[in-house]
């Protein structure tokens, strides 16, 4: 029913494409200016590197390989920002300044993050944290002066070990929302908690939680996954990610219902550890490969510039949207209430939501046909009006907006994959919490 919705109202490219855009395991960098002066940056939230005890295998394969893996694929996927996410059983350990993983030619910044100069001049900037019961982002210091006291903090989820990692700069996120209860939920944001993911990738494949956490079948994607990692399907392996990808509506209901009483940041967790499915796909990578999983979607933050204070202001003001860059890189999309835009908190009734959707950008890989693109936006976690353009509040409430895409541009890729040229989430914006 949402699909049909969703679809009832859509956009298209203005012509078909001249010439098709082949697939690239290179992405071209994010190049687009807003029209309030920010800039977009892809950003990574929840990253392994090795310095979590289970990445690269559990530190089966060499560490200088894995480490190697993980910076070209955030070079390859053209990421711009890595808020990296380690275990404390190893993190903790180490001091605050070994969590950066400097390499020769890394450049330190303000000494709370770290960029790397890719091949072709394209620059990475990595902000350590952490993810166990709790998930702080961006630290600026450990959060204890001994590995034990730190991995103590780390490991628990009370008010005080929050708080402890606001204390020591960092912006408290939940990973995982789809294994916590919403009390849990309500109670970590009472303390300070600033957001919760609305997507994990680790969640979509493991069987146990799709079954026990977010209602959906076990194991039910094989069946269209299995043709990818087997090789017997003509299509791009990394379009694999579409066999599995579902809306994980059970997370998207605990973030509409934190969003009814504070403001709440939604994430999309990568949770790349390259140590899940080391067997190799038909291009010869690892079906886990840190480039592939990064490639998949990312958290696009809009920004005055790309200094550590100005993206650590962009999560915490919620300036952003989530994209599934797998269906394409988007163009011009834009949510504004008034003067806000992409997000707003405890804004009158009565004005109007303005929604631009996006085009699809020229350095998509695409044949020549266009997408389908189409929005609806939802209130308090129903759908609640359709499509782009304006559209007049006049009762209080949570909304945002998904946009949805049929990818008819990508089905020269997908060889004998057809049945997966559908509908899917393409874009999530923030929350505008209007009149609350």
């Amino acid at each position: 029913m949402l699909w049909l919705i969703g679809c009832a109202e859509t956009t298209s490219l203005d012509t078909a494409r001249a010439a098709p855009v082949p697939w690239s395991t290179v992405r071209a960098p994010l190049d687009e200016a807003r029209a309030d002066g920010t800039r977009l940056k892809r950003a990574i939230i929840h990253l392994h590197s090795p310095l979590s005890h289970d990445a690269c295998d559990g530190h089966e394969m060499d560490t200088a390989t894995c480490l190697a893996d993980f910076r070209a694929g955030l070079c390859n996927a053209a990421i711009d920002v890595a808020f990296v996410t380690d275990h404390p059983s190893m993190a903790a350990e180490h001091p605050y300044d070994e969590l950066f993983n400097l390499q020769d030619g890394d450049e330190m910044i303000d000494g709370v993050a770290s960029r790397m100069t890719c091949d072709g001049g394209h620059e990475v900037t990595m902000l350590p944290g952490i993810e166990d019961e709790l998930m702080p982002v961006a630290l600026d210091r450990h959060v204890a002066t001994t590995p034990e006291e730190n991995d103590a903090t780390y490991n628990a989820y009370d008010e005080a070990s929050l708080k402890a990692t606001i204390e020591a700069g960092a912006v408290p996120l939940q990973a995982h929302t789809e294994g916590k209860t919403l009390d849990d939920l309500l109670q970590r944001q009472s303390w300070g908690q600033a957001g919760v993911e609305i997507f994990n990738l680790h969640a979509m494949v493991d069987p146990t939680k799709r079954e026990d956490d977010l209602d959906l079948g076990g194991l039910d994607y094989l069946t269209q996954a299995g043709p990818f990692i087997a090789g017997d399907n003509d299509a791009e392996p990394d379009l694999v990610f579409l066999a599995i990808y579902e809306e994980q509506a059970v997370s998207l209901e605990r973030w509409d219902a934190l969003n009814a009483v504070a403001p709440s940041l939604g994430t999309a967790g990568t949770d790349a550890h390259e140590n899940a499915l080391p067997m190799a796909m038909p291009d010869g990578e690892r079906v886990d490969s840190y480039r592939r999983m990064v490639s998949w979607f990312a958290n696009y933050l809009a920004v005055a510039d790309d200094s550590p204070a100005a993206l650590e202001s962009a999560l915490r003001e919620r300036q952003g949207f989530v994209v599934f860059d797998t269906l394409g890189t988007p163009e011009g999309f834009d949510v504004a209430y008034g003067s806000a835009r992409l997000s707003a908190d405890d804004v009158a009734t009565g004005g109007t939501l303005e929604v631009s959707c996006p085009s699809l950008a020229a350095s998509s890989p695409t044949n020549t046909v266009a997408p389908e693109i189409s929005a609806i936006v939802y209130k308090d976690g129903a759908p609640w009006a359709e499509g782009c353009g304006h559209h007049d509040v006049t009762e209080p409430g949570v909304y945002r907006v998904r946009i949805d895409i049929v990818p008819h541009h990508l089905a020269d890729f997908l060889g004998s994959a057809q049945d997966l040229v559908h509908a899917y989430p393409w874009i999530y914006s923030q929350a505008f919490r209007i009149g609350l």
